[in-house]
């Protein structure tokens, strides 16, 4: 083979390549970041906080570097076979790989970038564990709903046209090298020092830097502006964090003991969890410590209330402070909010609508992380824990009701073993209620025909009725029936300012949003109407809040998880007074439901009444809190104003909340392998 070029040539030139190669990338990933902040800032961080924004930069930098890195390195260990042989040829063979990748990499980055964004207008976060729960999801009504709110077609030819850019600009930038004397003279040590130094470089860009310590997403969290620690982190690494925590949670191996700090010594968990010994219970009689029962009262045992549970798609509990005559989205809810049991500091367990559902079902906190129970190996498990066993117990009918299909997420499967007497989906309720025609969306039935359901079966039923229901109409793409007449919706120019993208889109929502509301609010006055007021209990929450269109504060940081828990109970049933300013998550709800419903009744619950116990905690997959102080990103802060939180860091950390947290993910965890085995047995 002729050899037309020395080392050294083919160590400048392969250099080269390499360094255009991550130039591109570079430049391309930092304009990504650009319009991260162009597209979703909503007060002009480049004026008000300079400084942190290029730090921000700096860091996005690193963390870009951190991305080539790995996709160059392969690229560098051939290149030392070409410089090896001193080959032309193999130069050239290397290059036209380099072109390949060079469009593999020009597809794969941007793609997970905008999908980045996509994830981060819904739930205002780079793409975390909830990622795998949106791919899961209904895929059809998907598609169908970003082509009802976004211009699919036009974004898709666009795209069209950027690979086939891409690829001409491939065989540009790496063209075949000429048969042409070499231009410099060759040295062992020339050569040595050159590859040294690129590799030196590569093994810092792959560390992201020289320091002591390996760069972390950990690190981005360094401004007081939650918005600013966004801008460094892109989508790869963010994905990159999602896969290794879905792979460690969901491996055989896994031991969420092990992960919580607790090792093998699950009566130590037990301990702080029930803040007493538990070292003298041997471990398979440890569930009965967490075993509850209802206070005695007769009334109950001769009149048994119905009750009915209901979680609203994308109700979010801090938006309320905006309601007002001009901007009425909670279309006549409020009246009821102010009249009956309103607890404003709960959040969801989860920031996704099938984690939430399954807590407030199953009486167990979201493991975060973790396969969803009706996508586990506990689809087909009955748990003793599950939210309508009292109520079986005690001669109830109960029924689970969703708007949409029963094969979403499995929910009907899952709903079918946990035996309930009836379930409920779009299918039963268009029959019963005789639909004819388009009554919904691609995600469900509208609101009204999900509450004029319950009402029918609450009028006509005979015996004592549970209903845990989950509700479809606030959910993209935001339709409503043709002949709803929206109520007034200004927009305040408090909240206005806020909102600084998709504005159209936010007065769609806000329009789906207060038709929920409305066919909510008719329901629960209808039923304080009928003879059913007197003898029904409903109890409403949201799944999680939505976050699209306005960025929050450090110091909103536990106000965006805030759900309501509105609460109707008859006086005739329950009418002390309570503390609504209770910090709480939905694994309290049907503890408390339970204590004013039934009487002298065995359950299982990881929750606490919120109108009896003084110590109260609040868990969700992205933060937990209790009175004194919050944890978001595993670090401590106190509160300002309860639900706002001061955006400098605890000096004292938390103890009591994470020794709480890790007992109750661990306990529920082997509750749900004692279960597991109960099934098999």
């Amino acid at each position: 083979m002729h050899k037309n070029k020395n080392r050294l040539d083919i160590s400048i030139i392969g250099i080269g390549r390499i360094f255009r190669l991550y130039g591109f990338f570079i430049l391309l990933m930092m304009l990504f970041r650009t319009f991260f902040v162009l597209y979703f800032d909503d007060k002009n961080v480049f004026i008000s906080k300079t400084f942190d924004v290029f730090t921000a930069y700096y860091y996005g930098w690193l963390y870009d570097s951190m991305v080539l890195s790995y996709f160059i390195v392969p690229i560098f260990l051939l290149f030392l076979f070409v410089v090896l042989f001193n080959s032309t040829t193999l130069l050239n063979i290397l290059q036209i790989f380099m072109r390949i990748l060079f469009v593999i990499i020009g597809v794969f980055i941007p793609v997970i970038l905008i999908s980045d964004y996509g994830f981060y207008s819904y739930f205002q976060d780079h793409i975390n564990i909830l990622f795998f729960g949106v791919l899961e999801d209904d895929t059809t009504a998907l598609v169908e709903t970003i082509q009802k709110n976004y211009p699919l077609e036009i974004l898709m030819f666009g795209f069209l046209v950027y690979v086939i850019a891409l690829y001409f600009l491939a065989r540009k930038f790496f063209i075949k090298i000429i048969k042409q004397k070499s231009r410099y003279r060759s040295s062992a040590v020339k050569v040595l020092l050159s590859l040294l130094g690129v590799f030196v470089l590569l093994m810092g860009g792959v560390r992201g830097g020289y320091g002591k310590f390996v760069l972390a997403p950990k690190y981005a969290d360094f401004s007081d502006d939650a918005f600013i620690n966004q801008i460094a982190l892109n989508g790869v690494i963010a994905l990159d964090k999602a896969i290794k925590i879905r792979l460690e949670r969901n491996s055989i191996g896994f031991n969420m003991a092990k992960s919580m700090g607790y090792g093998d010594d699950i009566h130590q968990a037990f301990s702080d969890y029930l803040g007493i010994d538990t070292s003298p219970t041997p471990k398979e009689n440890l569930l009965r410590l967490i075993s509850r029962t209802t206070p005695l009262n007769e009334s109950l045992n001769k009149s048994k209330p119905n009750v009915v549970v209901i979680l609203m798609e994308s109700f979010g509990a801090s938006w309320n402070k905006y309601n007002s005559e001009t901007f009425n989205f909670l279309a006549g809810l409020d009246q009821h909010l102010r009249e009956d049991y309103y607890f404003e500091n709960i959040i969801s367990s989860d920031n996704g609508t099938i984690g939430s559902l399954l807590a407030l079902a199953t009486n167990i906190p979201n493991r975060p992380g973790a396969r969803y129970l009706s996508e586990s190996k506990y689809l087909q498990v009955p748990l003793d824990s599950s939210s309508h066993i009292p109520y079986k117990n005690k001669g109830y009918e109960t029924n689970f009701i969703y708007g949409g299909k029963l094969g979403w997420r499995d929910i009907g499967k899952y709903f079918k073993y946990q035996k309930y007497h009836k379930l409920i989906g779009e299918n039963l309720i268009r029959t019963e209620l005789e639909l004819n025609g388009s009554q919904g969306t691609e995600w469900g039935l509208y609101d009204e025909h999900f509450f004029n359901y319950i009402y029918k079966q609450l009028s006509e039923s005979t015996k004592p009725q549970f209903f845990l229901g989950l509700s479809t109409s606030n959910h993209p793409p935001f339709e409503t029936p043709k002949e709803y007449k929206p109520l007034a919706l200004e927009v305040p120019l408090e909240l206005n300012e806020r909102i600084s993208r998709e504005k159209n889109l936010f007065i769609q929502r806000f329009k789906a949003f207060q038709y929920a509301n409305a066919k909510l609010s008719e329901f629960i006055q209808k039923i304080k109407d009928s003879p059913l007021g007197k003898n029904t209990i409903i109890a409403v929450t949201g799944d999680h809040n939505f976050w699209g269109f306005m960025n929050y504060t450090r110091q909103e940081t536990f106000l965006k998880y805030t759900v309501p828990f509105y609460l109707y109970v008859p006086k005739e049933i329950y009418a002390e007074e309570a503390d609504l300013s209770k910090i709480g998550s939905h694994k309290d709800i049907m503890t408390t439901i339970y204590n004013i419903s039934l009487s002298n009744t065995d359950y299982i619950s990881f929750g606490e009444d919120l109108f009896q116990s003084e110590e109260t905690f609040a868990i969700n997959g992205s933060i937990y809190a209790n009175e004194s102080g919050v944890i978001y990103k595993d670090k401590d802060y106190t509160w300002d104003t309860i639900p706002l939180i001061k955006t400098q860091k605890s000096e004292v950390q938390n103890l009591i909340l994470r020794k709480r947290y890790r007992s109750t993910l661990t306990i529920a965890d082997f509750f749900l392998q004692e279960q597991l085995k109960k099934s098999r047995e």
